[in-house]
């Protein structure tokens, strides 16, 4: 366990950035359930390490940015490298596969020159870079259940959430399976 996490977090009010609610009590309603509209609302990536965020918050429509983060899973597993962009500013993540670790990246600027890191290559086992990026996608598919359970019938951009969780888990399953039966080979 390299102690690295990542997560969400939803912010009811996109112009008070303060207000973020971290999914997991998003999802669980501790506190007040504000009322969400998607595919409107904001959130923002969170990078912590032994419970301290590592990075600054950049908020951006929340619904594609997890949807691109659950997008990267198995292009991960199998080697290629990734970038996640906001679409509302200049940043972005970079994720390069290095055996079966992902060196992860949050930067300004373009992502083949970036002119500032956020944080830099920080490495995090594919395993846990997996799990945890697909737990993301599904808090946020059950968020948005909650919030608004006709949404997915509605949005088709919504869809490719839940058909992106579905790939990501069944390339994460393999994965798993080659690394136990001892068929993975690195890198």
């Amino acid at each position: 366990m390299t102690g690295l996490h990542l997560d969400f977090v939803v912010y009811p009010d996109p112009d008070d950035a303060a207000s973020g609610i971290v999914s997991g009590a998003m999802l669980k309603g501790q506190g007040a359930r504000p009322k969400l509209t998607f595919p409107d609302v904001y959130g923002a990536v969170t990078v912590s390490r032994a419970g301290k965020e590592i990075a600054e918050r950049k908020p951006d429509p929340v619904l594609p940015l997890v949807t691109n983060f659950v997008r990267a899973v198995p292009y991960l597993i199998d080697g290629e490298t990734e970038t996640v962009l906001l679409s509302e500013s200049a940043n972005g993540f970079l994720f390069e596969p290095s055996g079966d670790d992902i060196f992860f990246s949050f930067f300004s600027g373009d992502a083949y020159e970036p002119e500032e890191y956020y944080i830099e290559h920080t490495s995090i086992p594919i395993a846990e870079f997996g799990e945890q990026v697909l737990a993301m996608g599904e808090r946020l598919r059950d968020i948005i259940k909650v919030a608004d359970p006709e949404f997915f019938e509605r949005d088709e951009y919504s869809k490719t959430l839940v058909e992106f969780i579905d790939l990501g888990r069944k390339a994460f399953k393999t994965f798993k399976l080659e690394v136990e039966r001892g068929l993975r080979i690195p890198l």
